[in-house]
């Protein structure tokens, strides 16, 4: 029997979600405000009013109005994070590596069952927690009529076709410091009463990430991929805010990359300060690998290099500004100037060239060459500049 549901994505649109705490809004308690009972440990999410695990293996509840404490807010066992909203959140394991440690899930009923045919707005935040040292895609809502329970530490999941909300993209949710909102459209079967949240997918079908930690976090980092997890909700679309779950803006058009290019003049007539110096080659956006035109001019630097024994040069790395607030969010591309530099260095020594005969600094986007804001005025600034040390 097939099941209608429709899956949709969200990348950046969370600022038109603004029913998610609306009294539409059928999940109770969506930003686990509401507590119960004393809260001094990890695994406490029934201290959160109509929150549940419906595995044997509870789940986490986050607070500020614990300090120093294992599930303190913003600082606790996995990192440092503020709520997206209000004073509190909760936090899933969603991947293991291996499988080692078995996940978590957050459940809670609806204030009413869902009416058969309707459409619905999904939505719940998540933030990778600092120490995770994986980052997975699968991170779904499923609704259900039958309250999920699993005996014992187990994960659950679906071997069936079963219907879960989660971004078409089925993307890698890897900020830190940051929220990321999931949402889809779900159309109801009719009678669904429980919402569940977490990873329902055999972890051969997950994707994941291995990152790196933050240098300024504290602590190790757990083999898992940890979410917190804040501002659930699900809202009936009608006629009047049909428009307002809006998951996923049209496939961003490919933005337009150049890499700048030299006018090829004779260099004659120049000196061997100005050769130096008009030997800038240039990169890729996010790139750190030599182009071939580059390569020949690193090889004309070489030459006059190996001809002169004496001459020293100084070696700067410049990035964008695009790629530096880029490598705040996405560990892969830090360093990336650096990296440029390393590249530099690494060519010019294999012509026989010491390294010694180089002085290195990283500039990132202090020192660009244009400030236009077009892809012409972008790709002057990826690049390494040269300068003869007097």
């Amino acid at each position: 029997m097939n099941k209608k549901y429709v899956l949709t994505g969200l990348f950046a649109i969370a600022a038109s979600l603004t029913f998610s705490q609306d009294a539409d809004n059928l999940v109770p308690n969506p930003s686990f405000e509401g507590t119960k009972g004393k809260l001094k440990n990890i695994k406490q999410i029934n201290k959160a009013t109509d929150w549940f695990s419906p595995t044997g293996l509870r789940a986490d509840l986050f607070s500020a109005a614990k300090p120093d404490l294992p599930i303190s807010v913003p600082d606790n066992k996995y990192g440092r994070e503020n709520p997206s909203e209000g004073n509190n959140y909760a936090g899933i394991t969603a991947y293991s590596y291996n499988n080692r440690a078995p996940r978590t899930y957050i459940l809670t009923t609806l204030t009413e069952k869902l009416k058969k045919d309707q459409k619905y707005c999904v939505t719940f935040k998540v933030s990778l927690a600092d120490l995770s040292k994986y980052a997975v895609n699968n991170i779904s809502a499923h609704l259900t009529k039958k309250a999920i329970e699993v005996e014992g530490k187990k994960d659950i999941v679906f071997t069936r076709n079963e219907p879960l909300v989660k971004v078409a993209s089925n993307k890698i949710y890897e900020a830190r410091y940051n929220w990321e909102t999931v949402c889809g459209e779900y159309v109801a079967k009719g009678g669904e009463k429980y919402l569940v949240l977490g990873n329902f997918d055999e972890n051969r079908n997950t994707k994941f990430k291995k990152l790196k930690k933050k240098k300024d976090t504290k602590g190790s980092q757990v083999p898992m991929a940890y979410y917190y997890i804040d501002e659930v909700s699900v809202v009936l679309l009608t006629e009047e805010n049909e428009k307002t779950c809006v998951c996923e803006t049209a496939e961003e058009d490919e933005v337009e990359r150049v890499i700048y290019r030299k006018n090829s003049s004779s260099m004659d007539e120049q000196t061997d300060e100005e050769k130096i110096k008009s030997s800038t080659i240039y990169f890729d956006h996010l790139k750190s690998e030599l182009e071939p035109d580059a390569q020949n001019d690193l090889d004309l630097l070489a030459g006059i290099l190996i001809d002169h024994p004496e001459y020293k040069i100084k070696i700067d790395g410049h990035s964008t500004k695009e790629e530096v607030d880029i490598a705040k969010e996405e560990e892969f591309h830090e360093d990336l100037a650096k990296r440029r530099i390393e590249k530099v260095v690494a060519y010019l020594k294999k012509h026989g060239l010491d390294k010694e005969r180089f002085e290195t600094e990283i500039q990132d986007n202090l020192v660009p060459a244009s400030t236009e804001k077009t892809p012409l005025g972008e790709a002057k600034n990826r690049r390494i500049t040269f300068e003869l040390i007097k």
